[in-house]
């Protein structure tokens, strides 16, 4: 079925282990004085590894310490399925203007457009959401947006959105299969794309951020995890090297890991996620100023989980971008994303998200695997319920993630993110938790590790 374009907001809308030396020509050279600046990453995520290409491009030797086995952090592609899979982040959203876009492009990846206007939706006695069904549903939810819009000019950060929405929701006088089909709108646009209940988000969470000029979002043939080997370049990378304290002193900075490695260098940028600081993973010492404190404790961090199903051979037709039934709460929408124009294989990812991907990941994978194919097989027939091969993410239950991507929870709001990424001495916070622009975006977690590496390089190399 051919529906209007989806937009975003609907859709979802190395070196060996132990080496610390940069290999010799590869771009760090003498500070003034004549000794090399040294500056620790913690985290080979997006914003580690843009943090130390900048560093590096400064002439200030990154060491770059990442837990993990792997780099890459909450972008990860898995072949388990057979094909090239992102088991985490995976579009570049809004590709016109979007600096992944130039990475890949400058390293001849190739992308596939996601086609929004692309989507088959049924209800759960197996008959198809109506053109005419469709249509009014997207009267709706437009008309619900429009007064969301309103309300946030004038919302302050304690405002919650679960009221208004309930309202604007109310308000369009929609029924039967119309508010189910806008319900799975908002379900996708809500907690499979903020990775949040409404009840978590406040006013001003809805729809955050800024956008590039446009484009279809982008999935990379070879997965998401090629940007990272890309921005990783040579830049050697310790893994295995979890990180449990971090001294500030006059003119150093000192971590300890878990090992009880003692690495001293001249500046210190922590990329590690927001999960990571909300769970006292990470000891500062002395502790972090009471704003970043307070915007650790006031900003939310989502879950956002995939479960990915192969299928011996494709049921579906007319290769839709996305697949749903409709007839859910709004937070137990599951949408499932037709990966088939990028793998080449029958290969469907479906999303759940917030508190019912958290309940989910107390079960097991089979009851994960049997939430999904039953919704869809509900809409879609029981060849949805025989898929041959599986994989199912579990984001929170990773302790170096703890979830997906940050969001604005009430009394929340951007000077949060902006306190979390201002230097303290010769420290600075970094990834998409602190990027106002393009948060929960690996574009803006690599604009935000890139700004944290260019500004630490000219604090230890005046």
């Amino acid at each position: 079925m051919t529906a209007p374009r989806l937009t975003r907001r609907v859709f979802l809308s190395g070196a060996a282990a132990g080496g610390l030396a940069i290999a010799a020509g590869c771009g760090a050279g003498p500070a003034k004085g004549g000794r090399t600046r040294r500056v620790i990453v913690v985290g080979a995520g997006m914003a580690g590894l843009g943090a130390a290409s900048e560093l590096r491009r400064a002439g200030v030797e990154p060491i770059v310490l990442e837990a993990r086995s792997r780099i890459g952090g909450r972008v990860h592609t898995g072949t388990e399925l057979g094909a090239p899979v992102d088991l985490g982040a995976a579009w570049i959203h809004d590709p016109n203007g979007n600096p992944l876009t130039k990475v890949a492009r400058d390293a001849d990846l190739a992308t596939v457009p996601t086609d929004y206007d692309r989507v088959a939706l049924r209800r759960a006695d197996g008959r198809a959401v109506t053109g005419d069904e469709l249509d009014a549903a997207y009267a709706a939810l437009e008309s619900i947006e429009a007064r969301l819009a309103d309300a946030a000019e004038d919302a302050d950060p304690e405002d919650r959105l679960a009221p208004v929405l309930a309202g604007a929701r109310a308000r369009t006088g929609v029924r039967g299969p119309v508010l189910a089909t806008t319900d799975w709108m908002l379900g996708t646009g809500i907690p499979l794309d903020l990775a949040a209940d409404v009840s978590e988000l406040s006013v001003l969470g809805y729809d955050e951020g800024e956008v590039y000029d446009g484009g279809r979002d982008l999935l990379l043939r070879e997965g998401a995890g090629a940007l990272i080997r890309v921005i990783a370049g040579d830049v050697p990378v310790r893994l295995d090297t979890p990180v449990r304290r971090i001294e500030r002193q006059l003119g150093q900075v000192t971590v300890v890991t878990a090992s009880g490695e003692t690495i001293r260098a001249d500046g210190c940028v922590v990329t590690v996620p927001l999960g990571v600081l909300k769970a006292g993973a990470v000891r500062f010492d002395p502790p972090l100023p009471r704003a970043a404190r307070g915007a650790i404790g006031r900003l939310g961090f989502g879950l956002l989980d995939k479960v990915l199903l192969r299928y011996p051979a494709a049921w579906w037709t007319d290769d839709p971008a996305q697949l749903g039934t409709v007839g859910t709460s709004i937070g137990r929408t599951m949408s499932a994303a037709n990966l088939q124009p990028v793998t080449g294989a029958p290969i469907l990812a479906g999303f759940v998200g917030a508190s019912y991907a958290r309940a989910l990941e107390r079960g097991s994978d089979a009851t994960a695997v049997a939430a999904v194919t039953r919704r869809l097989a509900a809409g879609f027939g029981s060849a949805a319920l025989r898929p041959d091969a599986v994989a199912v993410t579990r984001w929170r239950a990773d302790p170096w993630a703890r979830g997906s991507y940050s969001f604005l929870g009430p009394g929340s709001s951007e000077d949060d993110r902006r306190s979390l990424g201002a230097q303290v001495g010769r420290l600075i916070l970094a990834g998409e938790h602190t990027s106002v622009d393009r948060p929960a975006t690996m574009d803006g977690a690599l604009v935000a590790g890139r700004r944290a590496g260019r500004e630490m390089a000219r604090t230890v190399n005046p």
